[in-house]
């Protein structure tokens, strides 16, 4: 019995020992990488229009709908190859509204609002597109291209 009471206190250092959430790439360095949706005269944009990310690096996809009229973020085929770790809505003065957690594809946007989407890419990808299904949309030019290496 005394090996087991010894070990007891060895057990806790090591559960709740800092060095251990190293490991934990969801909350690291997190990368921002700001896309703005909107449209103007020449049709409906993404910008960037091309993204490139990294497996096992984290990041904060920081979607500005700088527009009048909702707009959607689909991941499409990168939504299988990323982990979402949440996303989080909050109020003008960044106080929390909401925060959703689980497989997440597709995201709308209201007017003149923003939505933090926080990933990080699993699975290398050749590029694919990022759209907005919202109907019109894609045909307007609401898209983007991303590449997971």
């Amino acid at each position: 019995m005394k090996p087991f009471i010894a070990a007891v206190p060895l057990l806790a250092v090591a559960i709740t020992n800092p060095a251990l959430a190293e490991g934990d790439l969801s909350r690291e360095n997190v990368v921002d990488v700001t896309i703005e949706l909107g449209s103007s005269d020449d049709g409906m944009y993404m910008k960037p229009d091309v993204l490139e990310f990294e497996t096992g690096k984290a990041y904060r996809l920081i979607l500005v709908n700088v527009d009048e009229i909702k707009h959607e973020v689909a991941l499409n085929e990168m939504g299988e190859r990323v982990f979402t770790r949440k996303i989080e809505a909050t109020d003008p003065d960044g106080n929390l509204i909401a925060e959703v957690k689980g497989h997440i594809n597709e995201v709308e946007v209201g007017p003149g609002k923003t939505v933090d989407w926080y990933i990080v890419p699993v699975q290398t990808m050749e590029a694919s597109e990022i759209t907005c299904e919202l109907p019109g949309h894609l045909e307007a030019g609401m898209r983007a291209s991303a590449t997971i290496k």
